[in-house]
């Protein structure tokens, strides 16, 4: 096929069952030659921790772990499938952090995924599909 149409996709995933066919979908681009290399991108959410309280560590920690435990499940079906993938793992708010690694990286491509949100939900929060959508430069493949 050549060269392939994308150098490094950037790639969010989390314990979702949409996670999975996300990484799924950019295995099959890898596979068929689109995508040169992934960068699987897992986010511990650091407004779940209150860190006034006393555990608020012990949280983080959980979370932290949690994170990496993703990207690991998911960097195992990659070798797996002879496919490198790197990983990154960061905290805080979803969009800001997919959108702020987009601006920093090298990325061409980000794939994730896109959950249906009720109208009032969508209305009041966003989804982090959507404002990612909105923000980026570069082009976004939304798998449902």
């Amino acid at each position: 096929m050549g060269k392939a149409m994308f150098n490094k996709a950037l790639v969010p995933v989390n314990s979702s069952d949409l996670s999975a066919r996300v990484a799924a979908k950019a295995a099959e681009l890898v596979e068929r030659g689109f995508v040169e290399s992934v960068v699987l991108f897992s986010v511990w959410e650091a407004d779940e921790i209150d860190y006034s309280k006393l555990f608020s560590a012990d949280k983080e920690a959980e979370l932290k772990a949690a994170a990496q435990a993703v990207l690991e499940q998911y960097k195992s079906r990659f070798i797996e499938a002879s496919i490198a993938a790197q990983t990154v793992r960061v905290g805080g708010d979803p969009a800001d952090l997919i959108i702020n690694a987009v601006e920093k990286g090298d990325y061409d491509l980000i794939i994730m995924g896109s959950r249906k949100l009720n109208k009032a939900r969508e209305l009041l929060f966003g989804s982090v599909s959507d404002r990612v959508t909105r923000l980026v430069s570069v082009p976004i493949l939304l798998i449902k």
